[in-house]
């Protein structure tokens, strides 16, 4: 056997010594330490519950017998004064629709006479037009997939407005007067159909209207609420209320309303706190204050009170809701608490790479009660995402083996 064969012979078997000795080693370590992979973790803290609004509102009432039909004359949430008109009783539905369809004809007729003026069309240009036509429709289309139909009606308008005006600017229609002719027949002949309302209905006091009556209005005194006790507030959820006889409306005081809910305990807010709130109709947030906390005996739940100030359709056409109180949230890589390790005031984590046992770092952003979750870096003197974290501690001289093993494969 020749030189050259007897050294490559030692070099192979130095190698496969080297193998065996450190598969040896990496066996030993994964085979007397639990590990777990590093993964991303999300944390939400939010706090959800069912609730009910509550809100200063008295009941419209109309004390002759309705024989017909009613017509509101506001949209709810406007403000009224006290003995104004809020409605009028009509013989029958039609004569309903025909004061809505003269009023929406007067409309189009107008904004045809404005679309076809010189006066509009001799200012502006067809590519202006052009981009106001396109974020119309964008935003026309955002309210429909958005449920905003109370919107849709102006957005469509300033459309059908903008799109004329762009017809007459381009050329593509010379003036509207057949179809204006076509209204104002239209409008006559509605003319001689309305007949004179039945009757009137009249606030009794100055506030905000509301159509909707559901029988809770008069079942708490909004004002007592902070005085009502724990059993008091739980048997609101409970009453099974009765619309008042003659009932045509109702009238909030002013744009403040209450949530009342029952929640587990907790420590994350306080009375007087400020705090942000969803609810399950919308995906609107609203910036609430916590009026009271009080905590219900035997139990780990208490009642709370939220009030805010600002009146949409989610709180005018709900009694009842799913709420969620909304907190911090937070991402980053989890690590159990039993793996938490220290070098001198640095905290870390060991981890296998291959056969060396290496401390990281953590940067801890959120702590747990059996966990933390550490920032996700990049930087690989901390742990980084997929590591293999152990679970118990490591002596020095495994931690030693595995550094002198890594220096000696190199």
């Amino acid at each position: 056997m020749n030189s050259i064969t007897v050294k490559v012979l030692g070099i192979a078997l130095s190698v496969f010594i080297l193998i065996m000795v450190g598969s040896q080693i990496a066996y030993k370590i994964q085979d007397s330490h639990d590990t777990e992979e590093a993964v991303l973790y999300t944390v939400n803290e939010n706090i959800t519950f069912k609730g009910m609004f509550l809100r200063d509102e008295r009941v419209v009432k109309y004390n002759n017998t309705i024989d017909g039909v009613i017509n509101y004359l506001y949209d709810d949430g406007l403000k009224v004064s006290e003995n104004s008109a809020i409605a009028k009783v009509y013989s029958n539905q039609d004569q309903i629709y025909y004061r809505n369809r003269l009023s929406r004809l007067k409309k189009v007729l107008s904004d045809l006479k404005r679309a076809q003026s010189p006066g509009t069309t001799n200012y502006v240009q067809a590519e202006t037009l052009r981009s106001k036509i396109e974020d119309y429709y964008t935003n026309l289309s955002n309210m429909i997939q958005q449920k905003k139909y109370s919107s849709v009606s102006s957005y469509s308008d300033d459309l059908l407005y903008t799109m004329n005006i762009y017809n007459i600017v381009t050329g593509s229609s010379e003036n509207f007067k057949p179809a204006i002719n076509l209204i104002k027949a239209e409008i006559n002949e509605l003319k001689t159909k309305i007949e004179n309302p039945l009757s009137s209905i009249k606030a009794n006091e100055a506030g905000y209207f509301v159509k909707s009556v559901d029988g809770y209005e008069s079942s708490v005194s909004y004002d007592d609420l902070e005085n009502m006790s724990t059993d008091e507030l739980q048997k609101l959820f409970d009453i099974k209320p009765e619309i008042t006889e003659n009932a045509v409306g109702k009238l909030l005081k002013s744009y403040e309303w209450k949530f009342l809910g029952i929640i587990k305990n907790t420590n994350k807010f306080l009375i007087n706190d400020g705090l942000s709130i969803r609810f399950n109709s919308s995906n609107k947030v609203y910036g609430v204050t916590v009026d009271s906390i009080k905590p219900i005996d035997g139990t780990d739940t208490s009642i709370v009170i939220l009030s805010c100030n600002e009146l949409d359709e989610t709180v005018l056409n709900n009694r009842f809701d799913n709420a969620e109180l909304i907190f911090d949230e937070y991402t980053g890589i989890k690590i159990p608490r039993e793996a938490i390790r220290f070098q001198g005031e640095q905290k870390g984590v060991y981890v296998t790479l291959g056969q060396e046992i290496t401390f990281k770092k953590v940067d801890v952003i959120y702590e747990g009660d059996d966990f933390v979750l550490s920032k996700n870096t990049s930087d690989d003197s901390y742990l980084l995402l997929y590591d293999k974290i152990l679970l118990e501690g490591v002596s020095a001289d495994e931690v030693s083996r595995t550094a002198n093993y890594s220096e000696d494969s190199g």
